[in-house]
């Protein structure tokens, strides 16, 4: 009898070892289905599914949703932070006969020799904003340029200033004139903040219907804010 005890005990014990086994083995299989289930990357469900720094857009890790992902001189293509060419702060960055203009490098003006020279024009000018590619945002140059066409309209006591937004030609038609119009907003945001009178300032766009470049050099005389006094 105590041979059929002491038999009975070790059989419980190798059952409840056996039992542990398989539960342990079941927990590690579950553990793996469950990750199995997730996305593979770059596939994701949300940010948390990427790499540190990048984001999830259209359910695929990307390094920027917009420009404001990347450094200074770059912009967001398709998902990438790629160079701005001819991305410059100054003139100095820029190749010889060359002018940092809306931070670009684009080809200087040639001199106007003095029989060629318009009529030197009487009183202050209302000179054009630039913008860099697919943006709104107002750069330090804009915001010079914008508070000279504010002193500029008090000093000749205009009534009215018309501001009208322009693009590049790259992108759709009703993308470009959304665009056009939120470059125009920005400005006379930025006028009214520096005492122009509201009711005085009005905004139009005309997205890219003006855009005459073929190039970055032409493109980027092409985004612009234009300032016309009624």
């Amino acid at each position: 009898m105590a041979h059929t005890q002491s038999l009975r005990s070790t059989d419980g014990k190798a059952g409840s070892s056996s039992l542990r086994a398989l539960a342990i083995a079941l927990a590690i299989v579950t553990s793996g289905l469950a990750t199995a289930c997730g996305p593979k990357y770059p596939a994701c469900e949300g940010d948390t599914d990427c790499k540190q720094g990048e984001f999830c857009v259209n359910q695929l890790c990307q390094q920027c949703r917009t420009e404001a992902d990347c450094g200074e001189g770059k912009q967001c293509n398709a998902g990438a932070c790629e160079d701005i060419q001819g991305f410059c702060n100054d003139t100095s960055e820029c190749g010889v006969g060359q002018d940092c203009i809306a931070n670009r490098c684009q080809v200087a003006a040639a001199p106007v020799s003095q029989s060629e020279a318009p009529p030197a024009a009487t009183g202050c000018q209302l000179d054009a904003v630039y913008f860099a590619f697919d943006s709104a945002t107002l750069e330090p140059s804009a915001r010079d340029a914008i508070a000279k066409n504010a002193q500029c309209a008090r000093e000749r006591a205009m009534g009215s200033v018309k501001v009208t937004g322009h693009t590049d030609p790259r992108g759709t038609e009703e993308y470009n004139l959304a665009l056009g119009d939120r470059r125009a907003r920005s400005v006379t945001q930025y006028m009214e903040s520096l005492g122009a009178a509201k009711g005085g300032l009005s905004s139009a766009s005309m997205g890219e219907e003006m855009s005459r470049g073929e190039e970055e050099s032409g493109w980027a005389k092409d985004r612009r804010v234009e300032f016309n006094s009624n």
